[in-house]
């Protein structure tokens, strides 16, 4: 199974068709695709062979055409889909608050799920995007919420989307003020209170130690495929072509 994800940049409007052209060149099984424009979902809506279920990511907060969401591409037509909300909070940090007021944007916080049935068997993959704009332990929490809402006791699940996981403590003392930071958060070792998570989930970071964003450095592995440990990773790739994007494309291949 190849399994892609990618942050397609909400104000991409050119080349993420150049995007997609590569993308679907790679004949994947599934596509996970955060920041999407309601003119590119509807776009992407007429490619052929794939079933696309979405859901909102960010509401406008007039027009209603210019919701921002998040879209699971899928050759195979899902046995299962539902969307979770995974914060309730009210985040009041100065980005937050610009976010609001310049861009009109309410985060939604909610993440998408499918099942599909593979050689037998059922597996579930979600997609989402974690909010940049919020302290450390706020977004470690929401990723918490998130396994407990769609984790299946008996279905194995592949985690895809763009987590906003800052690898270099430097960015987060520079930027901690914007995104309202305790001294808590400021302490807190972000990628490494990620890791634990995941290792407790027992899940692999095929991506780990990897820039996804449209730096080297400082390294910001962004986005993330997270699959258990029962499943072999056959090959990945992360491109160096971002395609109108901040955040490069995230491939892998994976034996169910």
């Amino acid at each position: 199974m190849r399994i892609i994800s990618w942050n397609v940049n909400l104000s991409n409007r050119r080349k993420i068709k150049q995007g997609m052209r590569y993308i679907l060149s790679l004949h994947p099984d599934v596509v996970c695709l955060q920041e999407v424009s309601r003119l590119n979902k509807q776009w992407l809506s007429t490619i052929p062979g794939y079933t696309i279920n979405s859901c909102i990511e960010s509401k406008h907060n007039h027009p209603l055409e210019k919701h921002m969401y998040i879209l699971i591409m899928t050759k195979q037509k899902p046995i299962f889909v539902k969307k979770f909300k995974y914060d309730y909070a009210h985040h009041n940090s100065i980005l937050t608050r610009l976010y609001a007021a310049f861009v009109h944007f309410e985060e939604m916080h909610h993440v998408i799920a499918v099942r599909l049935k593979v050689k037998g068997k059922q597996i579930q993959i979600t997609n989402t995007r974690l909010s940049c704009a919020i302290g450390t332990s706020d977004r470690v929490q929401e990723f918490k919420t998130l396994v407990r809402k769609v984790k299946h006791k008996t279905i194995p699940t592949i985690y895809c989307g763009d987590y906003n996981v800052v690898d270099s403590k430097l960015f987060n003392r520079l930027t901690g003020w914007l995104r309202g930071f305790t001294r808590f958060d400021y302490l807190l070792d972000e990628r490494a209170s990620f890791e634990k998570l995941f290792k407790k989930e027992h899940l692999v970071n095929i991506f780990r130690g990897k820039s996804t964003s449209f730096v080297n450095r400082p390294l910001l592995q962004l986005d993330h495929i997270l699959v258990p440990k029962t499943f072999l990773v056959q090959s990945h790739l992360l491109t160096k072509k971002r395609y109108g994007s901040d955040h490069r494309i995230l491939v892998a291949t994976i034996q169910i």
